[in-house]
């Protein structure tokens, strides 16, 4: 896509933003009326009330992962075999039988911004005749393709071009899904193929010529054109269509016969129930944060037709929210469009002016709260639709979904991950909706569909938008009412190295959910017979790759399998990296000393067989704020993962990678292009949490009202610390540490990298050594392993805010992190005890709050409410968890009447004491 995401830091192919600009409509004239019904909210749901199913009783196997390469949508035969397509044009098929994963075809496409092979459904009689659907943009010509092949073997054949549909070059929106009813009609979906960023975030509709690119008014709001529709068709046995009765035009002067639902967006993903026939649709929405003089906010939407109808797009979004004609030229604003006589004016109109009557969205939710569905929270959205339920499909099957989901319409949020389920009412009303499969993780999940057994195919996307995510995966939901299946884990002592290889292999962290089952361990290595155990050593003779598997099976028969690879006929190397005196600390500008060690099976050690010059020695300094009064809340530096955690809890990945661009630049292009700008920060934090547009193009970065001011905080902290520039340096020598005197607080990494020589079929292997060296300052705000102690904020000696320790009970404890303290001789504390300032005995003490003492010191806590310090000689070295323990055997301490906080603690070297210390 040229940049498909938006909604999160932009967003996904699928959901790219919008504007709004048209020319002043006439009045109306005559209707084409064809509208489906309005899905009211209803309390009627037809059969009794069943109990929630054991969240425990859901089982998750993972069937494929690391292999997809974008995949986009699959297809479930009766068989168990699963059909995966993936935009770059690949199609493959997962093999239950055998687990594995087989090549079916690589289709031409143009995969250009949003195209590519986007939509895969198998023919209702595809046991018999072996017909696939495939919906694909072909890489020749401007044109996405609805074709059917046959299925030979492991391979197509017999290419039957149903319909052709003309898009524009540039972005956005394919859709691409398809879907059969249970009648033998085939729906297929298309996005309007509109570029939003010209025209805003509202509703583009801009009227000028050489601007039609942005009017979705030639295409979604066009009868005559099928883009921005989603059609019914009938496949014949020739390879051509017919159409159904009950499409959105009969007569064709009025519209494509083709239509069945026009005024989309973006609907990516599609589904029908088979027993009512009734379409659903996610819509992927504008960007718009907020209502303006051109309209409404965005939303995405979830949609139900009963029958054929017009839901608005862009015209309309939400529950017919309204967007206004404006003159994009003279900045004139008009009317509102109006839902019950929608009039299409455009000069790009090559359609019926007098549109069908606009359908409201039966859920719809915008980047905010939403006050009528709160269950789906806030910031980016994807709107996808699933499968509808029906228990009494797989009756007889030990492992499908639970009777409580009969008739619930599943639906899930690409950019959000989570997973609904919908109750309809008997005539198909929304009732209500509940979470659904929450106590599982999705990253992006990008389709659903139902096997032959009621068991749950969910496929995910993966992390990053337009990569081969190494975390795009096929998964098997089922369910077991009765006994359920063991849990299978699986270890390895060694994975890779050279032949002879031996490894320890272990199963013993399998379980079972059944209380007192039984379970048996099944080996199953190739070039061996199958063994049984718990735990296993296996020596590989010959050189190459193994797939290891290992089957758990309890006592009733039910199995589960986990598996690995072992890759043998490349020894790793060993990188070794020492420095002189402490691994942990700097305290002046002097240079470290090191050195680096290289050791390698097969290419021998360093200047014996390696080269120095391929061994890559670095040194980076990670500024940080951790002194400066002004510092944003003086927080350590950034190279824990702090800000990096907060970004994967976030949906920022979706949009962006830290090295490798997405739809938005990499965080180190942000790094560097805010470097030694003094407000950014500030415009950063601010960014994040309104969204905009501008800096990286007409792209959309959608808002994150939701994250904390910690939060962006922290994740502004991190992504500005990339901007480190790493100095090479030689195998030996000192390492010059001086940023720290411009930019205080920070960390210096030293950091020695090998790769080895492929060898046997057995690509580079490498290895890293690292030494941080951090501020000897270090703040408490990061303590854990507490014990009476809580993290409140407080304005610390310099006055910045941020987590403090404060201990509120007599004997309390908290460790600080790991250390070395070779070479350190005291620590001094900052502290503060606010009322009753009790004496109290302050210890540092090894690895646990009860190990050996390191020192100790008897503490009169200073007059008044302020901050004061207290040395303790340390006697230690090598590296430890310090604990600090607090004692008091004063009374009246506790929540109110806390007995002192620590702001931090410095490290300090023998020579930084005074002589009569």
């Amino acid at each position: 896509m040229s940049a498909p995401i938006r909604h999160s830091a932009i967003a996904l192919f699928i959901f790219i933003v919008a504007s709004c600009r048209a020319t002043t409509l006439p009045a109306p004239a005559t209707s084409i009326v064809a509208p489906a019904p309005s899905p009211a909210v209803s309390t009627a749901v037809a059969g009794p009330a069943l109990p929630m199913p054991d969240p425990l009783r859901f089982q998750q196997d993972i069937l494929l992962e690391g292999v997809f390469d974008e995949p986009t949508e699959i297809a479930v035969a009766r068989d168990g075999r699963v059909f995966i397509a993936e935009r770059p044009g690949t199609l493959t098929v997962y093999d239950p039988r055998t687990r594995t994963q087989r090549l079916i075809a690589r289709l031409p496409v143009n995969h250009d911004d949003e195209n590519g092979l986007i939509g895969l459904a198998l023919d209702p009689g595809f046991e018999e005749n072996h017909w696939i659907y495939v919906n694909y943009s072909r890489s020749v010509g401007l044109h996405h393709r609805l074709a059917r092949f046959t299925l030979d073997g492991d391979s197509l054949r017999d290419e039957h071009m149903l319909l052709e549909v003309k898009f524009d070059t540039g972005c956005c929106h394919t859709g691409g899904s398809i879907a059969f009813d249970g009648a033998g009609h085939l729906f297929v979906s298309y996005g309007d193929n509109t570029n939003p960023f010209i025209a805003g975030n509202f509703a583009p509709i801009d009227p000028t010529p050489e601007k039609f690119r942005a009017d979705a008014l030639r295409s979604a709001g066009n009868t005559n054109d099928l883009r921005g529709k989603i059609l019914r068709i009938t496949p014949t046995p020739e390879g051509t269509y017919t159409i159904p009765t009950g499409n959105l035009f009969a007569n064709a002067a009025d519209g494509r016969p083709e239509i069945y639902v026009m005024g989309n967006r973006n609907p990516y993903r599609i589904s029908v129930d088979r027993h009512t026939g009734f379409l659903y649709w996610g819509e992927v929405g504008p960007d718009a944060y907020r209502d303006s003089t051109l309209g409404s906010r965005g939303y995405d939407e979830v949609n139900q037709a009963r029958r054929a109808g017009n839901f608005g797009w862009p015209m309309f979004v939400g529950d017919n929210q309204p967007y206004r004609n404006y003159n994009f030229t003279t900045g004139e604003l008009h009317e509102f469009f109006d839902p019950a006589h929608p009039v299409n004016a455009s000069p790009n109109n090559t359609g019926a002016t007098v549109l069908p009557p606009a359908q409201p969205a039966m859920i719809y939710y915008p980047y905010g709260p939403s006050e009528k569905f709160p269950l789906v929270g806030e910031g980016g959205r994807a709107a996808m639709a699933g499968p509808v339920y029906h228990f009494g499909d797989y009756a007889g099957s030990a492992v499908r979904l639970p009777e409580y989901y009969d008739g619930k319409f599943i639906h899930y949020d690409w950019m959000r991950g989570w997973i609904m389920a919908t109750t309809l009412s008997s005539a198909g009303d929304f009732v209500r909706m509940e979470p659904f499969l929450s106590q599982f993780a999705f990253d992006h999940p990008m389709d659903m569909e139902l096997g032959a057994d009621g068991s749950l195919y969910v496929l995910e996307y993966g992390t990053y938008w337009s990569a081969r995510n190494p975390n795009a995966r096929l998964s098997r939901i089922t369910y077991h009412p009765g006994n359920r299946p063991p849990v299978a884990r699986l270890t390895a002592t060694r994975t890779v190295g050279a032949a002879p290889l031996t490894t320890e292999l272990s199963a013993e962290q399998s379980f079972d959910r059944d209380p007192g089952d039984s379970l048996r361990f099944i080996w199953s290595i190739p070039g061996a017979p199958d063994v049984e155990g718990a735990r296993i050593a296996h020596t590989f003779a010959t050189s190459g790759t193994y797939h290891v598997r290992v089957r758990v099976r309890d006592r009733a028969g039910a199995e589960t399998e986990a598996s690995t690879d072992v890759r043998v006929g490349n020894a790793p190397p060993k990188v070794t990296l020492n420095v002189e005196g402490n691994r942990t600390f700097y305290w002046d500008t002097a240079a470290v000393r090191y050195d680096v060690q290289v050791a390698d099976a097969e290419d021998g050690w360093l200047n014996r067989g390696i080269d120095a010059r391929r061994v890559a020695v670095t040194l980076d300094y990670v500024g940080g704020t951790a002194t400066s009064a002004t510092s944003v809340a003086g927080r350590q530096p950034p190279l824990p993962t702090d800000g990096l955690s907060r970004i994967k809890k976030s949906d920022c990945l979706a949009c962006h990678g830290v090295e490798q661009a997405s739809v938005g630049p990499a965080y180190v292009r942000v790094a560097q292009r805010y470097a030694g700008q003094p407000d950014a920060r500030q415009r950063l934090m601010a960014k994040i949490v309104s969204g905009g547009s501008g800096v990286w193009g007409d792209r959309m970065m959608p808002p994150h009202p939701s994250l904390t001011t910690d939060d962006t905080r922290a994740i502004v902290e991190y992504i500005l610390s990339l901007n480190a520039t790493a100095a090479r340096l030689p195998v030996h020598g000192g390492a010059p540490l001086t940023q720290h005197v411009a930019s205080p607080g920070g960390a210096y990494h030293l950091k020695a990298t090998y790769a080895d020589r492929p060898r046997h079929g057995i690509g580079s292997l490498a290895d890293t050594a690292e030494v941080v060296l951090r501020s000897p300052r270090v703040l408490m705000r990061d303590a854990t392993s507490l014990k009476n102690v809580g993290l409140k904020s407080g304005a610390g000696p310099d006055n910045a805010a941020r987590l403090q320790a404060t201990v509120y009970r007599d004997t309390a404890y908290f460790s600080p992190g790991r250390f070395d303290l070779t070479g350190v001789a005291r620590v001094t504390l900052d502290l503060r005890s606010p009322k009753l300032r009790h004496p109290f005995t302050l210890e540092l003490r090894a690895d646990s709050a009860a190990g050996p003492l390191l020192g100790s010191a008897e503490v009169k806590p200073a007059v008044g409410d302020q901050w004061y310090t207290q040395s303790i000689v340390l006697s230690a070295s090598g590296e430890h968890t310090l604990f600090v323990v607090l004692r008091s055997p004063a009374e009246k301490i506790g929540q109110f009447n806390p007995l002192v906080t620590v702001d931090a603690m410095h490290f300090e070297r023998a020579q930084t004491m005074s002589p009569q210390q």
